[in-house]
């Protein structure tokens, strides 16, 4: 009888923090409305038009009008019209962009060259294994890096919410992420055991997976914020500082064992300053 009812708490428990964590997630998309996202399309803003944010993902963007805060093209260009006015930052990987006179970019230009694979497969068989693998590592790396773009375009104050709180109180947040970490695997098993928690089983694993890449994104923010104002770069913009932050990470994690333990402490970090906040929405 007592284990029943401890499990049914456990059950409880853990329905609530989906929830919880659920509603953080539709919250936070419903705060992009005005957000334009499209994969394998072109995206036109034409004058006039107020939008939030724009991200082509395999398609190129041509803006005519106002875009409050970032634009991002991954695999094509981003083209500024003479009429245009950027609040935040222009992002291109793979492409260009191209900026008429009249254009108005108030934060970052930011270009990322595509990778030509071609050569890069005939690096690796004239190369060997070890020049294939570093290969395989910085290919990773860009990914990581156009995906943490996307999200930083999409969920800037939702992400600011989390790196703050983690600049606050690091040690806190740490001791949270790594109690739901241990959590992780008993709540599947209490999932397993009761037949109608199998269902939420994937929502759970989704949740904390999701979490825990909005949380080391929002650790990497952090850690390149300090590191660019102890260069004496300040006022970078929130797009910069992470990218700083998950190379720096990158590079740290190439150290045996240290690395990892270093990446592991940042996403723990990350994944309490998610559940504190709600996903960035409080």
């Amino acid at each position: 009888m007592l284990k029943r009812a401890f499990g049914c708490l456990l059950a409880a428990l853990l329905l609530v923090f989906v929830s919880s964590a659920a509603f953080a997630v539709v919250k936070g998309l419903e705060s992009g409305q005005g957000s334009i996202v499209k994969i394998g399309e072109n995206i036109t803003v034409p004058q006039g038009a107020d939008v939030k944010s724009v991200v082509a993902v395999g398609g190129s963007v041509t803006v005519l009008g106002e875009v409050k805060e970032d634009v991002v093209a991954v695999g094509g260009s981003v083209y500024l019209k003479d009429t245009a006015l950027v609040a935040g930052d222009a992002v291109s990987i793979g492409g260009k962009v191209v900026r008429e006179p009249g254009a108005v970019a108030r934060g970052e230009v930011i270009e990322v060259s595509s990778v030509d694979v071609g050569p890069l497969v005939v690096y690796f068989t004239k190369g060997g294994i070890v020049k294939g693998v570093g290969i395989f590592y910085l290919l990773t790396l860009l990914g990581f890096i156009i995906m943490a773009v996307i999200l930083v375009a999409m969920f800037t104050p939702q992400l600011g919410r989390i790196s703050g709180l983690l600049e606050g109180n690091l040690l806190r947040n740490f001791l949270v992420g790594l109690v739901i970490a241990l959590l992780f695997l008993p709540v599947i098993f209490v999932l397993v055991v009761s037949i109608v928690g199998i269902v939420l089983i994937p929502v759970w694993m989704i949740a904390v997976a999701a979490a825990c890449l909005f949380g080391y994104i929002a650790a990497c923010h952090v850690l390149g914020k300090k590191t660019l104002h102890a260069c004496r770069l300040t006022n970078q913009s929130m797009m910069t500082e992470t990218v700083a932050g998950i190379v720096l990470l990158s590079i740290v994690g190439l150290v045996p064992v240290g690395g990892f333990l270093v990446k592991m402490i940042a996403a723990l970090c990350g994944l309490g300053g998610v559940y504190e906040t709600r996903f960035g929405t409080r």
